[in-house]
């Protein structure tokens, strides 16, 4: 009886945990995303604002995903051309604030990237910047920290380098909700 008591009371205090606030960023984790796994999208209004590498060559990938308050996205959602340490361009969102908001795998050890892009229609960045690079051998994990200003920083493009995209590093950018 105290079992079910408790199962029955775990979504009302999911829900009161998810909404306590704008103190505390919402955000889940998805993943591990890897060339045996398929595509791993944020929520709509959410992005990546960290990542977590584990298995050889940062084979699989978890993404910690941001909820924007009051962020209104755009219909133009695209997927990036695959990238790799092979090809020199990074795979980029923009232009504009077009964000990235998932993660897809093919090839050896997770060796080409694809990155699910949302633009955002109401909100703006107030700065970017480039990230260290993030690997399994470094402790694996680089979360994009709240900004100067307040705002949530999420990821809006993302270069790799090493054997099969071992090292992956970052643009990031500060977004002020209303």
């Amino acid at each position: 009886m105290v079992a079910y008591r408790v199962s029955s009371l775990l979504p009302i205090i999911c829900a009161l945990v998810m909404n306590c606030g704008t103190a505390f960023a919402q955000t889940q984790n998805l993943g591990p995303i890897s060339e045996e796994t398929p595509p791993a999208v944020c929520w709509a209004g959410w992005f990546v604002s960290g990542i977590r590498c584990s298995g050889r060559y940062c084979d699989n990938i978890e993404i910690t995903c941001t909820k924007i308050p009051g962020a209104t996205v755009g219909s133009d959602n695209r997927w990036t051309p695959w990238t790799s340490e092979e090809n020199s361009s990074p795979a980029w969102c923009g232009p504009g604030p077009n964000l990235i908001a998932g993660f897809a795998c093919n090839g050896r050890y997770c060796d080409n990237v694809s990155l699910y892009c949302v633009p955002l229609v109401n909100l703006t960045s107030i700065r970017c910047w480039q990230t260290k690079a993030v690997s399994e051998e470094h402790g694996g994990t680089l979360s994009f920290q709240q900004g100067t200003s307040g705002g949530i920083v999420v990821a809006a493009q993302m270069s790799c380098s090493g054997s099969y995209c071992d090292n992956k590093t970052f643009q990031v950018c500060e977004i002020k909700s209303p």
